[in-house]
């Protein structure tokens, strides 16, 4: 029977054995044109395979990018990653499935610095703390919120987020706690100006804009001297 009109068909379940073939085809694209080490590639391996076992119990990431967990997620956040200065501890906000913060700490993992994630939702952060053991990966997982984390953002030198709130908000969660010389790093989309241009009606910072070359029109911004007006 056809679905009704106006309605969408819901998206077909993929098996094991189909979704462990896209994610190898989807992981393939990546690293032809992304360079990891061995030893980076195989903490991202555990970590998507942890993903995927946990995601059928727990809602990580939305259900319609399963099998897109290489170039939708994991790209994204070594882009973000591959803009950070070397660094001792860095801070993940509203870290949810791990993105940036667990990409971010694999591929450092050789390096000193540690990567601390904060998440409020017990379950994510259970997910988040068997990946840092079960990968090898530094780090404490805060099941906090982002405002009682005030400690952890002061010892910070890099703070990141990705999909988590607009600017002036971010810079509003941050500004009490972190160093003068910390720099927070924010991937946004495609409207990251008119978010730029809310937070700079409170706030005063520099900032440096990356652009993606993943995504047109999405940015990785560089804030630092953050002071409200």
């Amino acid at each position: 029977m056809r679905p009704e009109s106006g309605l969408k068909a819901r998206p077909k379940r993929l098996s094991s054995h189909e979704l462990a073939a896209v994610l190898a085809e989807d992981r393939g694209r990546v690293l032809q044109t992304v360079a990891v080490s061995r030893e980076t590639l195989e903490r991202l391996d555990r970590y998507v395979a942890l993903l995927v076992t946990w995601q059928a119990r727990v809602n990580l990431i939305s259900p319609s990018t399963l099998g897109e967990i290489w170039t939708r997620h994991v790209a994204d956040s070594l882009s973000l990653e591959r803009r950070l200065p070397a660094f001792r501890r860095a801070v993940d906000l509203g870290s949810g499935a791990g993105f940036p913060g667990l990409v971010i700490a694999a591929a450092r993992a050789e390096q000193d610095g540690v990567v601390d994630l904060v998440e409020s939702n017990a379950k994510k952060a259970a997910f988040l703390r068997t990946v840092q053991r079960e990968a090898g990966l530094g780090g404490t997982v805060h099941a906090a919120r982002i405002e009682d984390c005030g400690a952890a953002l002061a010892a910070a030198e890099i703070v990141t987020a990705r999909a988590l709130a607009p600017l002036d908000e971010l810079l509003r969660l941050v500004a009490p706690h972190i160093a003068p010389t910390a720099r927070c790093f924010f991937a946004k989309g495609r409207s990251h100006e008119q978010e730029i241009n809310a937070a700079t009606a409170h706030w005063r910072f520099s900032m440096v804009k990356h652009e993606s070359e993943l995504e047109d029109g999405s940015v990785v911004l560089e804030i630092g001297d953050i002071a409200p007006r």
